[in-house]
C-alpha cells in the first residue's frame, strides 16, 4: 500500500479541511512528519487506520472522540485517504458518529458511521475530488467497505498498527512480551489456520480413537454383567458348569427316549389290533346299510321297467301335441280375422262421420267464395291507382339512392379515417424507430471514442510495462553496482585501518617515557600499540583501494542516475497512463459491441421519409374534411327526399282508402287473395277426400267379413284331426297297461332310465362284495380282545411329554453352553482387536499429545510453525540490528522459556561483546528502542514475504529516536538512518514522526505540524 493523499476535516486538533500529498515524500523514500508534543503528529497516522478500518492509531481510542473541538457545529468530521496498491488507485472516505446541529429547530442529532470506497485507477490526482472520487466499491455500509479494504490489503487494522504504522511503544511491548502474547499477534499476522486444523483434526481423530475402545472395553462388561459374569474367567467357569449339566440332562433324555420307544411299540401293537375290530365293525355297518337301501332298489327296478314301456309311447303324444297346436293357431287366426273385420266396421263408421263432417262446412266454403270475390275487387282498385303507386315508387326509390349515396360517402370517410389512424400509428413507429436509430448511432459513436480511448489505454499500458522492465533491469544494475560500491568502500576501509595500524606501530616505536606523544601531546603512555612492522605495500593498497572505491562509487551514482532516468520514464508514461481514463472494457470486446451496434442497426431497416409521411397524413386530412362536407350535403338531400316520398304516399292513400290498409300492397293482396283461395281449394279438397275414404273402408269392412268366415273353416278342420290323433294315443296306453297320470308320472323316470338300471346293478354288486368283506373281517378278530387303546396312550403321552421336558432342558442347556461359547469367541476376538487397535493408534495419539503441546518444551505445533516463521522475523530483524548496533547485538528465539507457561515465541539478545546471550528487558531505553525498530521492520518484511498479498510500499515509525544517542552530533542515530535509508534503496518508503531536531536536520524531507490556540495545521517541508 503506497499512501497518495491524505484530506482531514475537523479531525483531532485540525479543525478545518487539512489535504496532505504524500506523492513528492514518498518518492523521496525517506521522509519525516515533525512538530511539537501534542501538536498531532500521531493524529495523521490516526486519520489514515480510521479511513481504513474505522479504527484509530490506538485501539483503545472510540472512534466518535476523533471530532475535533475546535471546529464549527455545521463541519461534518471526515477522513480521505487516497493510495495505491501495485497498478491501480483507490479512495475510501469515512465519516464517524458525531453530533451534528439539527436542520430544523435546535438541539442536536446524532449521524451514523458512514464509508464509501471508490476505484480510481486511471485518474490523476488532481482529477479526484468531492465531485468526482471514481467507480464506486462499495457505500453505506460499513461492513461492506470494512470487509472489501481487508481482501485487497490483505490485512486487518491490528496488522496494519503492527508492520506499516509501528506506533510509541508497541514494538517495545512485543519485543518484552511472554509467549502466549506474542503468539496471538504473530497468528494474527501469519496463517497458520492449517496447522490449527491439523492439531484438531489429529486430536479428534486420537480422542475418537481413545474413545471407540473405552466405548468397546465397557460394552464388553456390560454384556458379562447382563450374563451374570463379572470377569472372562468367571464366565469360563460358568461354560464348565453348564457343560456338565448338558451331560447329565442328556443322560436323562435318553433314559426318557427308551421308555417312550416301549410305550410306543405297546400302542402300535394295540391300534393294529383296534384297526381290524373297527374294519370288522365298518363291514356289518355297511352291510346293514345296503340291506336298509333294498327295498328302494326294488322299487328303482320295478319304475325302470315301467319307463321302458312308456318309453315307446313318446312318439304318440308328440303327434297330439302338434294337432293341439294347429288348434290354437287357428283359433288365434280366428281370433285375428274377427278383429280385423270388427276394425273395418268402425274405420267405415269414421269415414261416414269425417264426410258429415266435410258436408257441415259447406257456408265456411260459400263465405271464402265470397271473399274470394272481394279481394279480387280491391286488386282492380289497385290496378286502376297505379299511376299513384308509380310516383310513390318513384320518389322511394330517389330516398334510397340518396340513402345509398349518403351511406357510400359515410364509408368512404370512415375509411379514409382509418387509413390515417393507420399511417399515424406507421408514423410514430417510424418516428419512435429513427429515434432508436439516433440513439444507436450516438452509442455507436461512443463505442468508436471508447474504442479509441482503448487502444491509446492499451498502448499506454503496454508503454508502461516496458519501462518498468526498463527500470527493473536498471534497478538490478544499480543495485550490482552499489554492491561493488559497498565492498569497495569496505576493502577501502580495511586497507585503512591497516595502514594506520602500520603509522601506530611506527610512531609506538618512537615514544620515550616522560616525553610527549606527537599526535595527542600526553606524557602517559599506558598501552602504546606493540607488535611487528610490516607496512610495506599498504599505503600503496590504500590508495589503490580508494581509486577503486571512488571508481565503483562513481559508477554507482551513474547506475543510480540511469535508475532515476528509467524511473522517471516510467513516472511520466504512468503519468500519460493515468491521464487516460481506464476503459470498463478492452479494445476487442469494444470493437465486438460496435459489431452488434451496426447488426442491430441494419436490422432497423432502410430509413423512412417522416416529412413525406406527414405530408400524405395531412393530405389525409384535406379529403377527410371534403368527405365530411359532402357527407353533410347527401344528408340534406336525403332528407329532402323521404319527405317527398311521404307526401307521394299520402297522396296515394287517400285513393285507397277502401281498401284495407293492410291489403294496398299488391303482393300483400295477391297473398291474402292466394290464401283464401287455397282454403277454399282446401275444403273441397278435404270433402272429397272423405267420400273416396268411406267407400275404400267399406270395400275393407266386406273383405275382413270372408277372411273371418275362412278363418271359422280352417279352426273347424283343426278340432276334427286332434280328436283322432287324442283317440290314437288313448288306444296305445291302454296297449301298454298305463293311464295317462301313470304315463306323466313316469315321464322323469324315462329320462333317467339308464342311470336308474345302472344304479340297480351298482346296489347289486355292492351288496354281495359287503356281505363277503363282513364275513373275512369277522374271521379275522376270532379269539381276540380288544385292547384298551385310552389307557396306552395316556401312559404313551406321559412319557413323551417327560421326554419332551428332558429334551427341552437339554436344549436349553446346550443353547447356554453355545451361548457363552460365542459369548467367549467374540469376546476374546473384540479384546484381540482392541488391544490392536489400542496399539495401532498409539502412534496417532502420542503424535496428536505432541502436536497440541504435551511434549519436553510444550510446543503446539501451530507454536512450532509460528516459530518456524518467527525465525525469519528474527533473521529480517537481525539484519537491520547489526548495522544499527555497529555489529553488537544479534536477536535469538529462546526455546526453553522458564516457569510453567507455553514456550518456543521467547526473544533474548545476544551479546557479541560478552559472547553471552540475555534477556531484551536487560536492554537500555535507546538500545531497546533499536532492537524494537529491528523487530518491527523485520516482521513487515517476513510478513510481506509470505503473504503474497501483502504490498508494503510505505511503513510508518512513529517517535522513539529521542533515546538514541549522539556522537560528533549523530552516533546511534546516524547508524538508525543508515539502516532506514537502506530500506528506502529497497524500493519501500519509510515516514518518521519525531521531534528530535537531529532527526529533522537529518532528514528534512516532509511535513511539519504546527500547533496553535484554534488548532493545528500541516506545512510541507522542503525536499532536497
Amino acid at each position: 500500500m503506497r499512501p497518495v493523499r491524505l484530506t482531514l476535516q475537523a479531525f483531532g486538533p485540525y479543525p478545518g479541511r487539512v489535504v496532505i500529498d504524500f506523492r513528492d515524500a514518498v518518492e523521496a523514500g525517506l521522509f519525516g512528519i515533525y512538530g511539537q508534543t501534542g501538536s498531532g503528529k500521531s493524529t495523521i497516522f490516526s486519520a489514515m487506520t480510521f479511513a481504513l478500518f474505522g479504527e484509530a492509531a490506538k485501539a483503545e481510542q472510540e472512534a466518535p472522540s476523533l471530532r475535533s473541538d475546535h471546529a464549527d457545529p455545521d463541519v461534518v468530521t471526515e477522513a480521505e485517504f487516497v493510495f495505491d496498491i501495485g497498478e491501480r488507485r483507490y479512495v475510501v472516505l469515512r465519516r464517524p458518529d458525531q453530533m451534528r446541529p439539527k436542520a430544523r429547530g435546535e438541539g442536536e442529532t446524532r449521524s451514523a458511521h458512514e464509508a464509501y470506497l471508490f476505484d480510481a485507477t486511471g485518474m490523476a490526482l488532481e482529477a479526484i475530488t468531492d465531485a468526482a472520487r471514481g467507480k464506486i466499491v462499495a457505500e453505506k455500509k460499513v461492513r461492506d467497505v470494512d470487509a472489501v479494504v481487508m481482501e485487497m490489503l490483505g490485512y486487518g487494522s491490528e496488522q496494519f498498527r503492527q508492520i506499516v504504522l509501528l506506533p510509541q511503544g508497541r514494538f517495545e511491548k512485543f519485543l518484552s512480551a511472554k509467549t502466549k502474547e506474542r503468539l496471538e499477534i504473530l497468528r494474527e499476522l501469519f496463517d497458520v489456520s492449517l496447522y490449527e486444523k491439523l492439531m484438531a483434526e489429529l486430536k479428534s481423530a486420537a480422542d475418537e480413537a481413545e474413545r471407540q475402545v473405552r466405548d468397546e472395553r465397557a460394552l464388553c462388561a456390560r454384556q458379562l454383567v447382563a450374563e451374570g459374569f463379572e470377569s472372562t474367567d468367571a464366565l469360563i467357569a460358568g461354560i464348565e458348569t453348564a457343560t456338565a449339566k448338558c451331560a447329565e440332562l442328556r443322560a436323562i433324555e435318553e433314559t426318557g427316549k427308551a421308555t417312550v420307544e416301549v410305550a410306543e411299540e405297546a400302542l402300535r401293537l394295540a391300534e393294529a389290533i383296534e384297526e381290524k375290530f373297527v374294519a370288522a365293525e365298518k363291514m356289518r355297518e355297511r352291510l346293514r346299510a345296503l340291506e336298509a337301501r333294498k327295498d328302494d332298489v326294488e322299487a328303482l327296478a320295478e319304475q325302470a321297467r315301467k319307463a321302458e314301456r312308456a318309453r315307446g309311447l313318446i312318439d304318440v303324444e308328440e303327434r297330439v301335441r302338434d294337432v293341439e297346436r294347429e288348434v290354437r293357431e287357428a283359433e288365434s287366426a280366428r281370433e285375428k280375422a274377427d278383429g280385423a273385420a270388427e276394425l273395418a266396421a268402425r274405420e267405415a263408421e269414421k269415414a261416414a262421420e269425417v264426410l258429415r263432417r266435410e258436408e257441415d262446412r259447406a257456408d265456411e266454403v260459400e263465405t271464402l267464395r265470397r271473399t274470394s270475390d272481394e279481394l279480387e275487387r280491391y286488386g282492380r282498385i289497385l290496378e286502376a291507382a297505379a299511376d299513384s303507386n308509380w310516383a310513390v315508387e318513384t320518389a322511394l326509390n330517389e330516398q334510397r339512392d340518396a340513402e345509398d349515396a349518403f351511406q357510400a360517402a359515410k364509408a368512404q370517410l370512415t375509411k379514409l379515417q382509418e387509413t390515417r389512424a393507420s399511417k399515424d400509428v406507421v408514423l410514430k413507429a417510424a418516428r419512435e424507430t429513427e429515434t432508436k436509430r439516433a440513439e444507436m448511432a450516438g452509442r455507436r459513436a461512443d463505442l468508436d471514442k471508447l474504442h479509441l480511448a482503448a487502444k491509446a489505454h492499451e498502448g499506454a499500458l503496454q508503454d508502461v510495462a516496458t519501462a518498468q522492465g526498463a527500470v527493473e533491469e536498471q534497478r538490478r544494475k544499480s543495485e550490482a553496482a552499489s554492491g561493488r560500491a559497498e565492498r569497495a568502500r569496505q576493502n577501502y576501509e580495511t586497507a585503512e585501518e591497516n595502514l594506520a595500524a602500520a603509522q601506530a606501530l611506527h610512531l609506538a616505536t618512537r615514544l620515550e617515557a616522560g616525553s610527549p606523544c606527537p599526535v595527542c601531546g600526553a606524557t602517559d603512555h599506558p598501552a602504546p600499540a606493540t607488535g611487528e612492522i610490516g607496512g610495506a605495500g599498504l599505503d600503496k593498497a590504500f590508495r589503490e583501494s580508494r581509486e577503486a572505491w571512488l571508481s565503483a562509487d562513481r559508477e554507482a551514482r551513474q547506475a543510480g542516475e540511469a535508475l532515476v532516468g528509467a524511473q522517471a520514464t516510467l513516472e511520466e508514461r504512468r503519468k500519460r497512463l493515468f491521464a487516460l481514463e481506464t476503459p470498463e472494457e478492452r479494445a476487442e470486446v469494444i470493437a465486438a459491441q460496435i459489431g452488434r451496434e451496426d447488426a442491430a442497426l441494419a436490422a432497423l431497416g432502410p430509413r423512412v421519409d417522416i416529412a413525406a409521411a406527414e405530408a400524405g397524413i395531412e393530405e389525409l386530412g384535406r379529403q377527410i374534411e371534403e368527405l365530411e362536407r359532402k357527407r353533410d350535403e347527401l344528408r340534406d338531400c336525403l332528407d329532402e327526399r323521404r319527405n317527398k316520398a311521404t307526401e307521394a304516399k299520402a297522396a296515394r292513400d287517400g285513393r285507397l282508402s277502401e281498401v284495407p290498409e293492410d291489403l294496398r300492397d299488391a303482393p300483400a293482396l295477391a297473398a291474402t287473395l292466394k290464401k283464401v283461395a287455397g282454403s277454399l281449394e282446401s275444403l273441397q279438397t278435404a270433402r272429397t277426400a272423405a267420400e273416396k275414404a268411406l267407400s275404400s273402408a267399406r270395400e275393407k269392412a266386406l273383405g275382413a267379413v270372408k277372411d273371418l268366415e275362412s278363418a271359422d273353416k280352417a279352426l273347424a278342420d283343426c278340432k276334427t284331426r286332434h280328436q283322432k290323433a287324442v283317440e290314437v294315443f288313448r288306444t296305445r296306453l291302454a296297449g301298454a297297461g298305463l293311464t295317462a297320470e301313470a304315463f306323466q308320472s313316469l315321464k322323469p323316470a324315462i329320462e333317467t332310465l339308464d342311470e336308474d338300471r345302472e344304479a340297480v346293478e351298482t346296489y347289486l354288486r355292492e351288496h354281495k362284495s359287503a356281505s363277503d368283506a363282513a364275513t373275512d373281517a369277522a374271521s379275522a378278530i376270532g379269539g381276540m380282545s380288544r385292547p384298551d387303546l385310552e389307557a396306552l396312550r395316556e401312559t404313551h403321552q406321559t412319557h413323551a411329554e417327560t421326554l419332551g421336558r428332558a429334551t427341552e432342558e437339554r436344549i436349553a442347556a446346550r443353547s447356554r453352553v453355545d451361548q457363552l461359547d460365542r459369548l467367549r469367541t467374540g469376546m476374546e476376538e473384540t479384546l484381540r482387536k482392541l488391544d490392536e487397535a489400542e496399539s495401532a493408534s498409539g502412534p496417532l495419539r502420542g503424535l496428536a499429545a505432541l502436536v497440541n503441546g504435551q511434549n519436553s518444551q510444550r510446543l503446539t505445533l501451530e507454536t512450532f510453525a509460528i516459530g518456524a516463521m518467527f525465525d525469519q522475523v528474527l533473521e529480517a530483524a537481525n539484519l537491520r540490528l547489526a548495522p544499527m548496533t555497529s555489529g553488537r547485538y544479534r536477536l535469538e528465539r529462546d526455546l526453553d522459556g522458564a516457569g510453567r507457561g507455553s514456550r518456543g515465541l521467547g526473544i533474548q539478545v545476544f551479546d557479541f561483546h560478552t559472547g553471552k546471550s540475555r534477556a531484551a528487558s536487560t536492554l537500555s531505553g535507546g538500545e531497546t528502542f533499536i532492537a524494537a525498530l529491528a523487530l518491527a521492520l523485520g516482521l513487515a518484511d517476513a510478513v510481506e514475504s509470505a503473504n503474497g498479498k501483502v504490498r508494503l510500499d510505505t511503513i510508518f515509525i512513529d517517535e522513539g529516536f529521542g533515546s538514541l544517542d549522539t556522537e560528533n552530533g549523530s552516533g546511534t542515530l546516524d547508524l538508525v538512518l543508515q539502516v532506514l535509508n537502506s530500506i528506502v534503496r529497497q524500493n519501500r518508503a519509510v515516514g518518521l514522526i519525531s521531534h528530535v531536531p537531529l532527526v529533522q536536520e537529518a532528514i528534512p524531507n516532509g511535513f511539519y505540524v504546527r500547533k496553535g490556540i484554534a488548532g493545528s495545521n500541516v506545512e510541507e517541508r522542503g525536499l532536497v
